[in-house]
């Protein structure tokens, strides 16, 4: 099968899969496009700058949603598996993925290029400034992040094919060398690199509205789509040759068939929330075991947000409610995610659950406490810094209170 074979029956299988036009990429991109310029025109009533720090907090949650997104357009995919075992060749495979990857990337862009549009009316020249910070971060979504995530797969893949070598020679009584790399790379070097993008869109934000940055703007948006280019062009001419392996041990990672288990013991933190739980502390350390292994971007974001949440804290901006909205509504809006997966396989297999000696009170319970543990340490409390460093906390507190909100009850959901 060739690449233009597989991507078109790709795009078939995903065409029928859809509830209806409504759920298109472009229909999506208008829908988050259209809510972002409400965003932005509300707040240019405070000015320029509170409507561009509106339009970056909204976009960077935007592109940091796209850029979670980007595994799963390459390997955490339901038909993964069965790719893996079709008679496929690598470079089909991954052209197929960084298709989807490329469509996923041009839909957001499309969104903030929209969201936008406010802008032009106080200045054309600040809204093409604007434009090129959604079209330097669309490159990275499309090439930069996919290149990350596919070489950092690469990298556990061939760890898990040496780790096997490590037994053999093991049991042959020959000594064994250093470990494989760490299946958390999965999630841990795709969440570094979009951390790393979004410092540097950070830094370029007083230009945004024609003041000087602390860094050259143009060096720094160039520097991002060049890498994106240049990492992308690597990759589709090295890892073509490893893609069928890579979703066939990601896979097999999924399932915890054929591959190393590292699955360590919990942190002195989740160790002292379960001395509080009771007959929930088993299912809550299999959670927090699970979690960090299968989900390490979990923690990756969860770091960004306690990071974005600080600096707020300790530089108190003009403006702080565009960066609070952002850091804890997309905080929250992954804490939704988390609830889901805490319900099901990998962490939760419902049917051999019943068959264990453990209430189905506690097993819920233990997901409760594991998503407030997450959310308290990552958001509440440096959330709570932040708002009360402001001169008006109540804007801050708010959002605090309504974020808790969702988590909460989010995490009850599944008690049903």
């Amino acid at each position: 099968m060739t690449s233009r074979q597989l991507i078109a029956w790709s795009r078939l299988a995903e065409r029928r899969s859809r509830a209806g036009w409504w759920s298109s990429p472009l229909a999506v991109a208008l829908v988050a496009g259209a809510a972002i310029a409400g965003w932005v025109a509300w707040r240019a009533d405070a000015g320029m700058a509170s409507a561009s720090h509106a339009w970056l907090a909204a976009v960077l949650l935007a592109f940091g949603l796209a850029f979670m997104r980007v595994p799963f357009h390459l390997y955490w995919r339901a038909d993964a598996a069965l790719l893996a075992q079709l008679p496929i060749e690598g470079g089909p495979l991954l052209d197929a993925a960084l298709v989807r990857c490329l469509r996923a990337a041009a839909t957001t862009t499309l969104a903030a290029l929209v969201g936008a549009l406010p802008l032009a009316r106080t200045s054309s020249e600040l809204a093409a400034r604007h434009a090129a910070v959604a079209l330097a971060l669309g490159a990275a979504a499309a090439w930069l992040l996919p290149s990350v995530a596919t070489w950092a797969a690469a990298l556990v893949t061939i760890g898990q094919r040496d780790d096997r070598v490590q037994r053999m020679r093991a049991a042959a009584g020959i000594a064994a060398t250093p470990g494989p790399p760490s299946t958390a790379l999965l999630g841990a070097l795709p969440g570094l690199a979009a951390t790393a993008l979004m410092t540097g869109i950070l830094l370029v934000s007083p230009w945004l509205v024609g003041e000087p940055p602390p860094a050259p703007a143009a060096a720094i948006l160039l520097a991002i789509a060049g890498a994106s280019v240049a990492s992308i062009l690597a990759t589709r001419a090295g890892a073509p040759h490893v893609m069928g392996t890579i979703l066939r041990d990601v896979s097999a990672l999924d399932r915890q068939h054929l591959a190393t288990l590292e699955i360590r013991r919990p942190t002195a933190i989740e160790r002292a929330i379960a001395r509080l739980l009771g007959d929930a502390a088993l299912p809550y350390g299999k959670d927090a075991r699970l979690v960090r292994r299968r989900f390490p971007m979990a923690f990756a974001l969860g770091a960004l947000a306690f990071l974005v949440l600080a600096v707020v804290g300790l530089s108190r901006p003009a403006d702080p409610v565009p960066w609070l909205t952002a850091a804890i509504g997309g905080a929250a809006i992954y804490a939704l995610a988390l609830a889901a997966r805490l319900r099901r396989p990998p962490i939760e297999l419902p049917r051999l659950s019943t068959t264990l000696p453990i209430a189905a009170a506690a097993i819920a319970r233990a997901r409760l406490a594991w998503l407030l543990g997450w959310w308290s340490i990552f958001v509440l409390a440096p959330g709570l810094f932040a708002a009360l460093r402001q001169p008006d906390p109540v804007p801050g507190l708010a959002l605090l209170a309504a974020g808790t909100a969702i988590t909460l009850a989010a995490g009850r959901a599944g008690r049903a």
